[in-house]
């Protein structure tokens, strides 16, 4: 009987930080680093040997402990706005999925938060003052961002996914749009592509100007023009009646280049209900490389956003923020890939 109650004991003892750090084959101070996101201290290769060995063995490290020893919340706020929930906005879920992995994989987990009305600030004054969070990322910014400028007069650690305003702490992650598009381009051009279009969501935010502008500058290196009449930027509804003016006109083009999976996703079914095979009688790419990509028929060529890393390094940032305070660290712009699906 006591053999057996040792057993158990056994069984049921909790796993330890020592435990971890002896199947990754590192230090406990290297696990704990981990854990509190100094990534300073570790290599990419020493954090994903860390967190397998966690989740191999079901580690999960003392909330209530950290979060006394350190006054931290062990909680990243994320701002969303209400238009991100939209059916449409597919992307927005994939990045959030990104987020909350990446953060789970340092202990921290992510509190979504919106807001009512126009002005965002109130729900960010309520959050500072209860410090209900260690930091915030923002996301769908504009460089010279209200959220971004009261979070960093009020000292609450952030991160953005968007640039920022020179005068504003660097601290965010983007994508290079223009060069994104500029594969895409020679692809198409390549598959021996001549009449193109371009098809974008409204608005002025300067992620929408930029991949309009890699498109055309990637035209232009080959020697390619594309007429006003072809470019087009508006609603859902406008862009399903332009893409059908488009496909039924006297000269079509032959592919339709798009500035998102969602805008992407509208042309895909236009043509489909015009009778016309897209990726043959008509190539359609888009941008973004979420799952509204996967979910077409066929599936689209895009240039794909890593989430992943992005996620990942919005985290760090704000993590070493806390850990740290404020530094100068730049922002960071990182590449986008061609993805290949059926569609061009």
């Amino acid at each position: 009987m006591r053999g057996e109650e040792q057993a158990f004991k056994g069984e049921a003892r909790r796993i330890s930080i020592v435990d971890v750090a002896a199947a990754a084959g590192v230090s406990r101070q290297t696990v704990s680093n981990v854990i509190n996101g100094r990534d300073s201290y570790y290599s990419e290769s020493t954090f994903e040997r860390v967190t397998a060995a966690m989740r191999a063995l079901g580690y999960q490290p003392n909330r209530a402990a950290q979060t006394l020893r350190s006054r931290r919340t062990m909680q990243i706020g994320y701002h969303i706005f209400g238009e991100q929930l939209e059916s449409m906005q597919g992307f927005t879920l994939h990045f959030l999925q990104a987020l909350v992995k990446a953060a789970s994989d340092i202990d921290n987990q992510v509190l979504v938060f919106t807001h009512h009305g126009d002005d965002p600030l109130g729900v960010f004054k309520d959050l500072v003052a209860r410090r209900t969070v260690d930091a915030v990322i923002l996301s769908e910014s504009r460089i010279d961002d209200p959220r971004a400028r009261f979070l960093a007069d009020s000292g609450l650690p952030f991160a953005c996914f968007g640039r920022l305003a020179p005068d504003l702490p660097q601290q965010w992650v983007d994508v290079d749009n223009v060069a994104g598009m500029q594969p895409l381009v020679d692809l198409l051009v390549a598959e021996g592509h001549q009449r193109f279009a371009y098809l974008g969501a409204e608005g002025e935010e300067y992620w929408k100007t930029e991949r309009l502008a890699g498109f055309t500058t990637g035209l232009a290196r080959h020697g390619l023009r594309l007429p006003k009449a072809s470019v087009y930027r508006g609603t859902d509804t406008a862009i399903r009646r332009r893409a059908r003016q488009l496909l039924t006109g006297k000269n079509p083009p032959s592919a339709i280049v798009t500035g998102s999976d969602s805008v992407a996703a509208v042309v895909v079914n236009v043509a489909h209900a015009l009778g016309l095979k897209v990726g043959s009688d008509v190539a359609v790419t888009g941008f973004d490389g979420g799952a509204v990509g996967l979910l077409t028929e066929p599936t689209l060529t895009c240039a794909r956003i890593p989430v992943e890393r992005i996620a990942r390094e919005l985290v760090t940032r704000c993590l070493r923020q806390v850990e740290g305070g404020p530094n100068d660290e730049p922002g960071l712009l990182v590449p986008t890939e061609v993805v290949r699906g059926g569609s061009a």
